[in-house]
């Protein structure tokens, strides 16, 4: 079997899927990451892996260069960062990511959040540090996770992965998205819900969609003005999804509690509001901490083998698919 001429954009960080890609792959690094690099050496490969950058990579310049290019492969979770994906795909070339490996350490994360916050054992904690000696009775009685009411916001890799987890816990889960019909989620054991009975009815509202020109904003003082008294929202998408302000003014005027690991703008300002509010808990956006995201190397060894196989990889990226995905 001919071996594809692959591209990596810096080292193979883990030495065994290395190996496992050099059966299939010829493979170049270069520490030249960069647009202009890249164009200039493009036109010798078939495939290219591409790390998470700010600034573009794969651009339309690049693709139609790279005339005898069939395969991008992005060691993150997206491609939208900086890959022109969309137009990739026009041109026939197949996108995989790493999203596969993000799902489990990203749900457990989120569930970190929930019972920290249910429990409020961040906020026992801050306070002992901080010099109270015996915060004991500082906060109202607390509540445990079990038997409570949630919904899902999204239903990809992660929103499925956090609903899946759930399960051990709630009782009723209800699913808000757009790409799930009400009997795939029955059969999944959820329901599926609008946004406004999201927040309306659930106790736990985890927002886990993609971040799009279409979702921006999607929740504001509509759906903040609809929550349960001691309910919890989680945000683990992207900040851009919420409205921020709105969302402020609702947990300084409301009984409600928030649990944040993204922002509408980041880093999140030394002056934020939401820095002085006992019911908020924040994180600077690192629920992608766990070691185990870097499986995805592993990960992309098996897509790869695949696509080498003449098999299409199951992560391999349809139009409909990228539209809906964040950036990274």
């Amino acid at each position: 079997m001919k071996k594809i001429a692959l591209l990596s954009l810096g080292p193979i960080a883990d030495p065994a899927a290395r190996e496992r890609i050099a059966r299939w792959c010829d493979i170049t690094e270069t520490t030249d990451i960069s647009e202009e690099a890249l164009f200039g050496l493009i036109p010798e490969f078939e495939a290219v892996i591409v790390p998470f950058t700010a600034e573009q990579l794969v651009s339309r310049r690049v693709i139609d260069a790279g005339t005898k290019l069939r395969l991008i492969a992005s060691t993150y979770g997206g491609t939208r960062q900086n890959i022109e994906d969309l137009y990739a795909l026009e041109k026939g070339i197949t996108l995989i990511h790493t999203g596969a490996t993000r799902a489990r350490p990203m749900a457990e994360y989120t569930l970190g959040l929930i019972l920290s916050s249910l429990l409020r054992i961040h906020n026992y904690h801050h306070d002992m540090v901080s010099g109270e000696a015996w915060p004991r009775f500082k906060y109202p009685r607390t509540r445990i996770l079990s038997g409570r009411t949630a919904a899902v916001i999204g239903y990809g890799r992660i929103g499925s992965a956090i609903a899946e987890l759930l399960k051990g816990f709630c009782p009723d889960i209800a699913v808000v998205s757009n790409h799930l019909s009400a009997g795939e989620a029955a059969a999944a054991g959820l329901r599926k819900c609008t946004l406004a009975e999201a927040f309306s009815g659930a106790e736990i509202i985890i927002l886990a969609g993609g971040s799009t020109a279409e979702t921006f904003h999607m929740i504001g003082a509509e759906q903040f003005a609809l929550m349960q008294d001691n309910a919890l929202f989680v945000n683990i998408a992207r900040g851009k999804m919420v409205d921020e302000a709105a969302m402020i003014e609702a947990v300084n005027t409301k009984n409600i509690f928030l649990a944040l690991d993204v922002f509408e703008e980041e880093p999140l300002s030394a002056e934020s509001p939401l820095r002085r509010n006992d019911r908020v808990l924040l994180t600077p956006h690192r629920a992608n901490n766990p070691i185990e995201f870097e499986e995805r190397w592993n990960c992309l060894a098996d897509e790869i083998g695949k696509f080498a196989a003449g098999e299409r990889p199951e992560s391999a990226l349809t139009p409909e698919r990228a539209k809906v995905m964040s950036e990274s």
